[in-house]
């Protein structure tokens, strides 16, 4: 089960590795661009659902995989995500979650916040380190292995590929090259050019339930 698709990058990945997979978003545009990308690779062992990640329409300890890939700061409710997904996974099976995380210090958590939501307003919340921590143990979700990475940027790009109007992207530059050093060293922002550059923290966590 792959979890927030979108374009269906990772459930894509598993179908070469897995007898069946499923996907799930609630963008009925974003099934409909990977439904196309499918048939060009001629995926037969995929299928598509439009549906909530906090509310997941499978019985219970159905499936072996579960991921989720850089959409979990787009859930409203993150910890009824991981409930779902622990309730649909099998005894012996295992959850992947990616996802950009932010800082547990308060200024930086909430310049990181602001500027992404200036960029796309679906975006919801990146959680800390500590809070991701905080919700598997609600959840009683067992951490195998946290690898901790990040995502490299140009502002010009991060901003055109969401569509970001012109207007905010004067606000979203402007809030870039004003920040504090503190803020510019946290998230490596340089400018290059005619552009900006930095990036985001990401966590990768290798979950399975709690016996």
């Amino acid at each position: 089960l792959d979890i927030g698709t979108g374009a269906g990058f990772a459930a894509f990945e598993l179908s070469k590795y897995c007898e069946e997979v499923e996907a799930t978003d609630i963008s009925e545009g974003m099934i409909n661009e990977a439904k196309k990308i499918m048939k060009e690779f001629k995926i037969k062992n995929l299928n598509f659902n439009l549906m909530p990640a906090e509310n997941l329409n499978f019985i219970d300890s159905n499936f072996d995989i579960i991921t989720c890939r850089t959409a979990a700061h787009h859930f409203l409710d993150v910890e009824k995500f991981c409930f779902e997904s622990k309730r649909v996974l099998k005894n012996d099976g295992e959850i992947i979650i990616v996802d950009t995380i932010t800082s547990d210090q308060l200024k930086l958590n909430k310049w990181h916040q602001e500027v992404e939501l200036i960029r796309d307003k679906s975006h919801k919340k990146n959680l800390s380190m500590l809070e991701w921590k905080d919700i598997f143990k609600k959840a009683k979700l067992e951490i195998i292995d946290i690898i901790q990475s990040r995502v490299n940027m140009n502002l010009n790009d991060w901003m055109e590929r969401s569509g970001t109007s012109d207007e905010d992207k004067e606000i979203l530059k402007n809030k870039f090259l004003v920040s504090e050093n503190k803020i510019k060293e946290f998230f490596g922002v340089k400018l290059i050019k005619e552009d900006i550059s930095f990036y985001w923290p990401v966590g990768i966590f290798h979950l399975k339930k709690l016996d």
